[in-house]
C-alpha cells in the first residue's frame, strides 16, 4: 500500500476540573494526535431517571448525567496547553447558535489559537433543541443557508446582506480578519444526500458518524461529485470519520463491556430504523425515525427509559461501536481509510461503559492506532 497521510484525532474532556482537561490535551499532543474536538451537548443522551448508582457506576461520583462544559471556551482556554494540535468543536448547530454569532467566534478563536480552530456544523439534535422550545423543521435547509452566510460573512469586511428562508442578515459586518491567509475550515457532519451534496460544495471537511466502510465509499462518492460539480479541486473537502471504540484484550471482552453498558444502549437509540431494521428489529422509538433527531431523553421515566433501552438488540450496539482486540479495532479502523477516509475521530467509549477500565483500554486503543499507522503505511 502506498503511504498516504492519515490524520489521527480523538474526543476531548468537557467535564471540570479545567487542569484536568488542559492535562489530558497536552497528554494527546505528546501522543502524536494530530486534534482534538470538543462535542457541543448541553445535555446527555441520558434520562436522569436512570442515572443512580446501581446502573450507572459513574454516578456515584457524578451526580448529573448532563455536566457539560462551553466547547468553545474550551478551545481558548486549551490553546497554549498545545502548540502543535488543531481544536475542533465537533459539532454544533445552527438554531442555538446563530450563523453570525458563530462567524465572530470562529474567526475568535482562529486569532487565539494561531489558526488551529476547526468549525463542525451538522443540522443538530433534538436533545439540544427540544427542551429549550426550539425547532428545527428544515434542518438541511437551515444547514446550507447558513454555512452560505457564514462564508459570506468571511468573505469581506463590508457590511452584507442575505435574504433566505431561515437565516437573514441586513447590513451584518465582520471586521475581523483571519489569522492567516484563510478563514477558519468548517466541517458538515453529513450523510444524507442533500447534505453530502452541501458538503462537497460548501464546506471544507467532512465529519460523518460511520462504521460501515461501504457506506462510507458511496457517501465519499457523493461528496466528491458535488465538489466536482461546483468545480472545486480533489482535494478541497478534507474526508474525515467520527468513531466510537471499545477496545479489550480479545474481542469476547470487548463485546461483554459493550454489551453490559446500559449508558451505550441509550446511544444506540440515536441511531436510525433502518440500522434497527437491518437486524430484523423496529426502532423503539417508532418506524421510520432517525433517534438524532426523535429521542430527547429529558423527561423520561425511570421504567419507561429502562424499557426503551431494553428493546435495543445487542447486534444494534454492536452496530454503534467498533469493539474488539486492538488487532480488531486497527483493521475495522483500516478498512475505512482503504474506502477514502483521510481524517479519523477516534472516541474511546471504554471508559464510559465501564470506568474501571479506563487506563487499560488507552494503552490497549495505543496499540490499535500504531497497528493502524503500520497496516495502512502512514507511520
Amino acid at each position: 500500500m502506498s503511504p498516504r497521510r492519515l490524520e489521527i484525532s480523538a474526543a476531548a474532556p468537557a467535564r471540570p476540573p479545567v487542569q484536568g482537561i488542559l492535562a489530558a490535551v497536552a497528554r494527546r499532543q505528546e501522543q502524536g494526535f494530530d486534534a482534538v474536538w470538543w462535542a457541543d451537548h448541553l445535555l446527555h443522551w441520558f434520562p436522569t431517571s436512570v442515572w443512580s448508582a446501581d446502573l450507572v457506576p459513574q454516578a456515584a461520583q457524578q451526580p448529573s448525567p448532563h455536566v457539560w462544559m462551553d466547547p468553545f471556551a474550551l478551545v481558548a482556554a486549551s490553546a497554549g496547553a498545545a502548540d502543535r494540535l488543531r481544536f475542533g468543536v465537533g459539532v454544533t448547530d445552527l438554531v442555538r447558535r446563530h450563523p453570525a454569532a458563530l462567524a465572530q467566534t470562529a474567526l475568535t478563536l482562529d486569532h487565539v489559537t494561531q489558526g488551529r480552530f476547526i468549525l463542525g456544523v451538522g443540522t443538530g439534535e433534538s436533545l439540544n433543541l427540544s427542551p429549550l422550545g426550539m425547532t428545527n423543521r428544515h434542518p438541511v435547509g437551515r444547514l446550507e443557508e447558513g454555512l452560505e452566510a457564514i462564508r459570506l460573512l468571511f468573505s469581506t469586511t463590508d457590511e452584507v446582506d442575505f435574504a433566505g428562508d431561515h437565516i437573514t442578515l441586513r447590513g451584518v459586518a465582520l471586521g475581523l480578519r483571519p489569522f492567516g491567509d484563510r478563514p477558519p475550515p468548517i466541517w458538515v457532519a453529513a450523510h444524507g444526500p442533500r447534505g453530502l451534496e452541501i458538503t462537497g460544495r460548501l464546506a471544507d471537511g467532512w465529519l460523518p458518524l460511520c462504521l460501515d466502510p461501504a457506506g462510507y465509499a458511496a457517501m465519499w462518492k457523493l461528496v466528491r461529485a458535488s465538489a466536482a460539480r461546483a468545480g472545486r479541486a480533489a482535494d478541497a473537502v478534507v474526508p474525515g470519520c467520527y468513531t466510537r471504540v471499545v477496545v479489550a484484550d480479545d474481542d469476547a471482552a470487548a463485546h461483554r463491556t459493550a454489551l453490559g453498558s446500559l449508558l451505550l444502549r441509550f446511544i444506540a437509540l440515536t441511531g436510525t430504523a433502518d440500522t434497527f431494521a437491518r437486524h430484523g428489529a423496529a426502532h423503539p422509538l417508532g418506524e421510520g425515525v432517525i433517534g438524532l433527531t426523535s429521542f430527547v431523553p429529558a423527561g423520561i421515566g425511570r421504567n419507561d427509559a429502562l424499557t426503551l433501552a431494553g428493546a435495543v438488540p445487542d447486534a444494534v450496539v454492536l452496530d454503534t461501536v467498533i469493539a474488539g482486540s486492538p488487532a480488531t479495532v486497527a483493521g475495522r479502523l483500516a478498512a475505512l481509510v482503504d474506502a477514502g477516509a483521510r481524517h479519523l475521530q477516534v472516541v474511546n467509549m471504554t471508559p464510559l461503559a465501564d470506568p474501571s477500565q479506563a487506563g487499560a483500554s488507552e494503552a490497549l486503543l495505543g496499540e490499535a492506532l500504531q497497528d493502524l499507522r503500520r497496516s495502512t503505511g502512514t507511520g
